[in-house]
């Protein structure tokens, strides 16, 4: 499987699951509503941020010389992913990314937008604060006390 597109189907199963827990995707439309982030732009956003998070996390184990990248994801502590959206350098998610669907460009480009312009630095400040959030409610929700991807399912 393309290493890309695991990162985005995990991003998937990730927000799905936290949807499940009742009222957390109405409270993060809510939230995405009171910042004045249209709900679907900003979901959009939060699920390429959290890719582009995930795919980092990749990259730096194959640098490692981790060779099964699709059992590597499965195995990417939730705690990773969030320190990875909140406290990596936002320039460094955007390295090493392979060629891109014309869809997913558009949306990598638009997070592109918001690291490089310091007027929207409070918006991707709040989308890597919703990936926190949402990370440890579902981190919360799970059985494990260190939740990895494959825990969500």
């Amino acid at each position: 499987m393309d290493v890309w597109v695991a990162c985005v189907t995990w991003s998937e199963r990730i927000l799905r699951a936290v949807d499940r827990i009742p009222g957390e995707r109405r409270d993060r439309l809510e939230r995405f509503r009171t910042w004045s982030m249209a709900p679907v732009t900003a979901e959009t956003l939060l699920k390429t941020l959290l890719t582009l998070s995930i795919h980092a996390l990749v990259l730096d184990a194959v640098a490692r010389g981790v060779a099964d990248t699709g059992a590597l994801v499965r195995r990417l502590r939730l705690a990773d992913i969030e320190a990875a959206a909140t406290a990596r350098p936002s320039h460094e998610l955007l390295a090493g990314l392979p060629r891109l669907s014309e869809e997913d460009q558009l949306h990598v480009d638009a997070l592109r937008v918001l690291i490089y312009d310091d007027a929207s630095a409070l918006h991707l400040a709040r989308l890597s604060q919703m990936i926190r959030i949402s990370l440890m409610t579902i981190a919360a929700a799970l059985p494990s006390s260190d939740p990895i991807c494959a825990d969500i399912g």
